[in-house]
């Protein structure tokens, strides 16, 4: 990492500082003091200002996130956007300007979040070539633990060795848990990694996702919907992939399928909580009922990352093979499938999965003191109120009566379903 000298552009500005707070960093090889982030701090571009605040929070024991930031116009012309993804994914070094804030800050939630309203943070803009802190309010309201650091988000990592090996265990057999555990006694105990059980899990699953993919696996499935597709006309399906030739998603659905859906695809289910053993990646079907009430399925789709271009691919697919829209949609309240609903299906009455509900009050609201009796009070709501009144009057009701008012889950989805 490097940055301009601070003497050169503001006078003094390093005087007086004590060493206490001074960093020592190893920079090619040699040793660099530096100090804390401070007003007319300047650097050669927007991603060493990001990298060196996320330093002094390391240091510091806190963590920062990036609460605003302007994209530079020749990045813009280009196509990369905020939402991107990517060559299109926004990078600090693209930004004009970049405020970070302390992630304690803000308004509290809910029960059992750590925000605090901390206003810590720190304004950076691009001018005359450099990246130039404006201004910076270092103070905090809440005590910081620089011994955790290493084991806070922003700071978790797994090093390119101990991952390989940990990839070669996992090709052999070996379960993620005991594949954490060797790596944990190998380093010597907690105090010594920098990464837990769920990171593990969570890079395996998306080095599986990439790996054990290969250009062949998306020519071999395009040729089974090729010989599905000379035996019914009607079959119909796609396949997405990367710049590789990579698979990425894919969507189906037979001519069966197809005909059902005209008769009784008004209300549709879209279903990610499937996964296939091999691959690790979300089955997702679309579901109906038919006049027996028997579940049907109209389409099916194999999803590589549940984020929102995903789901917007998946569902702009559905459109296509079925000619139209469904009058309603359920799913859980997951925010990547809302948006991607909003976009390709606006005006589509969108409704949230019973069994989903449920589950996510019992997340969002089992630690609560009163939790069985509010239980009871959202299940009486949502089992046996048909009324519309009725039902906002008892949601109401619940969150009057145990100060749920506020930010949090029961608010979140009063608003949702108030919202049409």
């Amino acid at each position: 990492m490097a940055w301009v000298d601070l003497n050169e552009s503001v006078p003094d500005l390093n005087e007086n500082v004590p060493e206490s707070s001074q960093y020592r960093l190893i920079t090619d090889g040699q040793e660099v003091i530096v100090n804390p982030p401070s007003v007319g701090m300047c650097f050669t571009t927007g991603h060493e200002f990001f990298e060196f605040c996320q330093l002094y929070a390391f240091k510091e024991g806190f963590e920062m996130f990036i609460k605003s930031n302007k994209l530079k116009k020749e990045y813009k012309e280009k196509g990369v956007s905020k939402s991107g993804v990517g060559k299109y994914e926004a990078k600090p070094h693209m930004m004009e300007l970049i405020r970070l804030k302390c992630k304690k800050g803000g308004v509290k939630k809910g029960v059992g979040s750590n925000v605090t309203g901390c206003k810590m943070n720190i304004y950076g803009v691009s001018r005359d070539g450099l990246f130039t802190i404006l201004t910076c309010d270092l103070q905090h309201i809440h005590p910081l633990n620089p011994d955790c650091s290493r084991l806070m988000v922003n700071y978790r990592c797994i090093d390119g060795t101990t991952f390989k090996r940990a990839m070669i265990n996992d090709m052999g057999g070996v379960s993620i848990s005991k594949n954490f555990g060797t790596h944990l006694i190998e380093k010597g105990g907690y105090e010594n990694i920098t990464f837990n059980n769920r990171d593990l899990r969570n890079a395996i699953n998306v080095e599986r996702r990439s790996s054990r993919f290969s250009a062949a696996d998306a020519a071999g499935l395009d040729a089974y919907f090729k010989a599905q597709r000379d035996l019914h006309p009607e079959f119909y399906s796609s396949i997405q992939v990367d710049d590789d030739g990579v698979f990425t998603n894919a969507f189906w659905s037979d001519a069966r399928s197809r005909g059902t859906c005209k008769y009784f695809g008004d209300v549709i289910t879209f279903d990610t909580t499937f996964a296939c053993n091999r691959y690790r990646i979300p089955f997702a079907p679309f579901i109906g009922v038919n006049h027996h009430g028997k579940s049907i399925i109209f389409a099916a789709a194999l999803i590589s990352h549940e984020n929102t271009p995903s789901f917007v691919w998946v569902f702009e697919e559905f459109l296509k093979c079925m000619g139209k829209a469904p009058l309603g949609i359920l799913n859980d309240q997951d925010k990547a499938i809302c948006r991607a609903i909003e976009l390709v299906f606006p005006g589509v009455r969108h409704r949230l999965c019973l069994w989903h509900m449920l589950q996510n009050a019992s997340k969002n609201l089992g630690s609560l003191s009163d939790w069985k009796k509010i239980d009871t009070l959202i299940r009486t709501a949502i089992h046996d109120l048909i009324d519309p009144d009725e039902f906002d009057e008892a949601w109401c009701h619940v969150m009057d009566e145990y100060g749920l008012r506020g930010p949090g889950w029961m608010k979140d989805a009063y608003v949702f379903y108030t919202k049409e």
